[in-house]
């Protein structure tokens, strides 16, 4: 009882500075706890703003697939359909017409094709129109400011509905020899085509006559697609392509098997395989021999972006060659093609060939050659591109080279511009 009341007295004689004290103690502890749950309210802020950025993420990565699965199909015919005709009109082909104009700056001496001038490396004019309801018939006609005449590109007739749902094409057409070789010079990822191609094959690809067969084969699994085709063609390649002679009536055969896998609805990879059998002269049938493979992996970041690898290599067999000549040249490209949004992509290509027929005494093995470029996509009709490429040849010495493209199609029929 005495402690009590000790306590009791000590308490009401405890001075005033003493409350004041006990005050401010509680008004700190309240000042943290605000604090505590101020940073608890932003911290479940950022987590929500989070939540709702991925929430976001996911339905954009929901709607590409759909996105895709609308998106066209590469154009692998010259000519599309836009409307249903009418009347008389009925009889009338589809037109169309494409304009291919390119400015070239080098620093080689030669005068060669287009160097250090402005010009109309191509306009074509493109006419199609269905024979009958399984025939339809194409034609590719060239003007260009290097060929004072008119020349045939391509003109064929594609039949379907054949036995074991074959694809016939006949007449001259780009046979589909592995990835860069079949597409017109308008529709490549680059100016030009790579060196390989073009010394193998041509300047501006290969476009024989001849007959062509395409067939889909069973499908193994759900995600991969596999098509062959066969070709029986003329002689010879395109022009300044050295894979096989000059003759056209020595024939050359192609065959190419395509394997495309949809990885997922972000990737998609392709691996080709390409034969082709010829002859280097007028005595002799099928005595050149070639293999291509190609890669192709494609992958949309984003459903605006686009970012493509590609390679393709060329490997060679040339019999009874001449001596202190290479029986197996050989050469290859990569090109990384990075599509920066619907207006703008960007890319890089490497090149690599050892020449046809080169002495093995050349100052180096091959062409080597680097090339940069910067494509805006004006509209699905129109495309500009600059290039710049450095060049070092086998027979020695360096070349540096500027294109400036611009691209126009006009017409129902368009190439793939985008």
């Amino acid at each position: 009882m005495r402690r009590v009341i000790a306590t009791l007295l000590a308490f009401c004689l405890l001075p005033a500075p003493a409350f004041a004290g006990l005050a401010e103690a509680e008004a700190n502890a309240l000042k943290d706890e605000i604090r505590h749950l101020t940073e608890a309210v932003e911290a479940l802020t950022r987590t929500v703003q989070r939540q709702e950025s991925r929430i976001q993420e996911l339905e954009a990565e929901k709607r590409e697939p759909e996105a895709k699965a609308e998106r066209p199909a590469p154009v692998s015919l010259p000519v599309v359909r836009a409307e249903a005709p009418k009347g008389l009109s009925v009889f009338n082909p589809e037109i169309g017409a494409v304009a291919d104009i390119v400015a070239k700056l080098t620093e080689s001496g030669e005068d060669g094709e287009g160097n250090d001038k402005i010009s109309v490396r191509h306009l074509e004019l493109v006419l199609g129109h269905d024979v009958d309801p399984f025939t339809r018939m194409d034609v590719v006609l060239g003007l260009s400011d290097y060929e004072h005449h008119i020349h045939v590109g391509e003109a064929y007739i594609t039949r379907w509905e054949l036995p074991w749902d074959t694809k016939i094409r006949l007449g001259r057409v780009r046979p589909k020899v592995g990835k860069s070789a079949p597409l017109h010079l308008g529709m490549l990822d680059t100016v030009d085509q790579p060196l390989v191609v073009q010394s193998y094959l041509g300047h501006e690809g290969l476009a024989r006559t001849g007959i062509e067969g395409n067939w889909f084969l069973p499908e193994f699994a759900d995600t991969l697609t596999q098509e062959l085709s066969l070709n029986l063609s003329e002689g010879g390649v395109g022009e300044g392509g050295a894979l096989f002679g000059e003759t056209s009536r020595r024939p050359s055969f192609f065959g190419h098997l395509k394997n495309a896998w949809d990885i997922n609805d972000e990737n998609t990879f392709e691996l080709g395989a390409t034969y082709l059998t010829g002859a280097k002269g007028e005595e002799e049938n099928f005595d050149v021999h070639s293999l291509g493979l190609d890669a192709t992996w494609i992958a949309y970041p984003t459903p605006s972006t686009r970012l493509k690898w590609q390679s393709e290599v060329y490997l060679q067999h040339r019999e009874d060659t001449d001596p202190g000549l290479s029986n197996d040249p050989w050469g290859m490209y990569s090109l990384l093609d990075y599509r920066l949004g619907p207006k703008w992509g960007t890319g890089l290509r490497f090149d690599y060939v050892e020449l046809v027929d080169a002495p093995i005494s050349n100052p180096r093995s091959a062409d080597m050659g680097a090339a940069a470029y910067l494509t805006f996509y004006q509209s699905e009709f129109a495309r500009w591109r600059a290039q710049v490429q450095h060049v070092e040849c086998a027979e020695g010495g360096n070349d540096n080279r500027f294109y400036l493209q611009g691209t126009f199609a006009i017409g129902v029929h368009k190439h793939q511009l985008q």
